[in-house]
């Protein structure tokens, strides 16, 4: 029998993940450690190796960052990662190591899953609209962990409302929907009147969730179907101009200004208590929705004329009662 003797790793020639990652939460650490040994060209622990050991995200199906202590120094041959956490939710990530001329090796493949929810967020936002009419899309807000990803276990009910209303609006539709997988889906949501920059908040009964803000949006009129004296007739001299001049609108079936009509609008005299003959620009083309009579004037004196607006395809309006002396 001879004496005893030891046989050594060779220099190292290649890398392994000795501790694969595992599932984790997203934002938290991976658990156990990950670790990356140097090997010799026979598969033996390279000991002596002190080298710099960097990983980095090989597959990326969901765009995460990978965080933690990279590099690590290698202490006996091996690298131990204890503080590495990806961001975003996602199956299948892989890791690379590489170590100078040594890797690159990829580990085997691990899955980041949500955290608790912490937040709303709206995931589709609401967009401009049709006064009346159901936004499109569905407008839809989702439950976050603290790192941004969807939490698909939240259940909770969600509530919009108006955060802000320019135009004192109100919204119809269903506001109080229930998540599923978390998210909750508002497909018939509808504003009554038009303005610019209306914006929705959104909020749960769940504890520990922050309120969500969507982005602006406007709410324009539908198509016009009626006229209305936006400013009255008022009482005059005969032969002298009506003063201030009378204003006719088009307005849609909710009653907004319809911004977009420019037909042309006639007025003419409904009641004529003194036999009266109504002269003045007749017709007159209708301006951003508003059709602007400057020069009206009636001959014979009388107690409660009225006036009568029309436009083709729209209903008519009649004016309050006025005098002439």
């Amino acid at each position: 029998t001879s004496s005893s003797f030891n046989v050594t790793a060779g220099s190292a020639t290649q890398l392994v993940f000795s501790t694969q990652p595992g599932t984790a939460v997203s934002g938290h650490q991976i658990s156990p450690a990950v670790k990356v040994r140097a090997l010799d060209s026979f598969g033996n622990v390279a000991t002596g190796f002190t080298g710099s050991v960097t990983v980095a995200l090989g597959s990326n199906p969901a765009g995460g960052t990978l965080s933690g202590t990279i590099p690590v120094t290698a202490v006996s041959g091996v690298a131990t990662f204890f503080d590495l956490s990806v961001n975003k939710t996602g199956i299948g990530y892989t890791l690379a190591a590489t170590a100078g001329a040594l890797g690159p090796v990829t580990s085997t493949a691990f899955d980041i899953t949500p955290g608790t929810a912490t937040q709303l967020a709206f995931t589709v936002q609401p967009s401009n609209a049709v006064a009346g009419q159901q936004m499109n899309p569905a407008v839809q807000v989702s439950a976050l962990d603290a790192a941004g990803n969807p939490v698909p276990g939240f259940t909770g009910n969600v509530t919009v409302t108006l955060g802000n209303n320019p135009g004192g609006s109100t919204l119809g539709g269903t506001t109080t929907v229930a998540t599923v997988s978390g998210v909750a889906s508002f497909g018939t949501l509808t504003l009554d009147k038009t303005a610019p920059g209306y914006w929705l908040t959104a909020t749960t009964t769940a504890t520990g969730l922050s309120t969500a803000t969507s982005s602006s949006f406007n709410i324009t009129a539908g198509p016009a179907t009626q006229l209305v004296f936006a400013v009255q007739p008022t009482s005059t001299l005969a032969g002298h101009q009506i003063t201030p001049a009378v204003k006719v609108r088009a307005l849609d079936a909710l009653g907004n200004v319809v911004p977009g009509f420019s037909g042309s609008v006639t007025v003419a005299l409904g009641s004529n208590p003194g036999g009266g003959t109504l002269s003045g620009t007749i017709p007159v083309t209708a301006v951003s929705g508003t059709a602007t009579f400057f020069d009206l004037s009636i001959n014979t004196t009388g107690l409660g004329y009225t006036l009568t607006a029309a436009a083709t395809g729209l209903s008519d309006a009649t004016s309050t009662p006025f005098d002439v002396n």
